[in-house]
């Protein structure tokens, strides 16, 4: 008797959880349904004005699958002394992409060597598999310094970081990208390197094209650096060579409003000969009737 006690309570034992499947389908679709798997990418801007953003990329995905998450809520936070500061909570577009702006007289929070650690999370969903993603930023700031020797025009830029006590540090063996800003771009001019006090140098070409007056607006750019991330700082100086942009009128030409004077003189000739001959023809009629009534 024990062992068809045995037997029945192993075979309900076999048998109950494919009853309950075959029960309750939908909860069976979404235990074997598998949550794609996300990524988060974080950028770090600093604008020539001061301002800062932090830029948020989400794709859900694998290989060339991968897509944006949209409407996904992310969630922004920062380290400082084992505690935890709540920054923002942003919310991604319909390309999983969100924008984080901190103006120029925010201050994140910082240790005392001025870095400050940064947590981007994504909590996930029923779709989605949750993601975090984690951000060093220290402040860094360019100054512009021009000078000129023996008619050589030369552009200086040093760099320092920034303590939580706003003490100044120079950085060295950093690369520089120095361009000069156009309508829709930067022109590169050169890349330099920072010494040991900060500071880097460029010689400037004198046949840079400006303005009417020669003003230039350089730009000093560190690009997605691993601690700085992507900076950026503008400075005007009238180094240009100038160019007059004043809008003049063409001369006369085929595509212009007004003909070629030679176009006009020709069509007016060809005109000319064409009514001549229109009123020879004529008269040449008139005194062919007038010689067949007089016969």
């Amino acid at each position: 008797m024990n062992r068809i006690n045995k037997s029945i309570t192993s075979s309900f034992a076999i048998l109950a959880p494919i009853f309950f499947l075959l029960l309750c389908p939908e909860n069976f679709a979404k235990t074997a349904a598998k949550k794609e798997r996300t990524r988060l990418k974080t950028y770090y801007f600093k604008e020539a004005d001061g301002n800062r953003k932090i830029s948020i990329a989400l794709t859900a995905g694998s290989g060339k699958k991968m897509h944006g998450v949209k409407n996904g809520t992310v969630e922004l936070t920062a380290t400082l002394n084992d505690s935890t500061i709540n920054l923002a909570v942003i919310e991604t577009d319909t390309l999983g992409e969100a924008e984080l702006y901190l103006a120029s007289n925010y201050v994140l929070p910082m240790d005392e060597d001025g870095k400050c650690f940064l947590e981007v999370s994504y909590n996930g969903n029923d779709t989605y598999r949750s993601a975090s993603r984690s951000l060093e930023i220290i402040d860094i700031d360019l100054e512009f310094e021009f000078r000129v020797e023996d008619s050589v025009k030369y552009l200086g830029v040093i760099a320092n970081r920034i303590n939580a006590e706003g003490e100044k540090a120079p950085v060295e063996e950093l690369s520089i990208d120095i361009g000069v800003e156009r309508l829709f771009s930067v022109l590169p001019i050169g890349e330099m390197e920072t010494d040991e006090d900060g500071f880097a140098e460029l010689e400037i070409p004198d046949n840079i094209p400006g303005d009417a007056e020669g003003e230039l607006r350089f730009v000093a750019k560190i690009e997605d650096h691993d601690e700085f991330g992507t900076v950026t700082k503008t400075a005007e100086n009238n180094w240009g060579a100038p160019v007059d942009y004043t809008i003049k009128p063409l001369a006369r030409q085929l595509f212009t409003d007004e003909a070629p004077l030679w176009m006009i003189i020709a069509v007016f000739i060809i005109l000319l000969g064409a009514w001549y001959h229109f009123f020879l023809s004529i008269s040449k009629l008139v005194k062919l009737k007038k010689a067949g009534k007089a016969s």
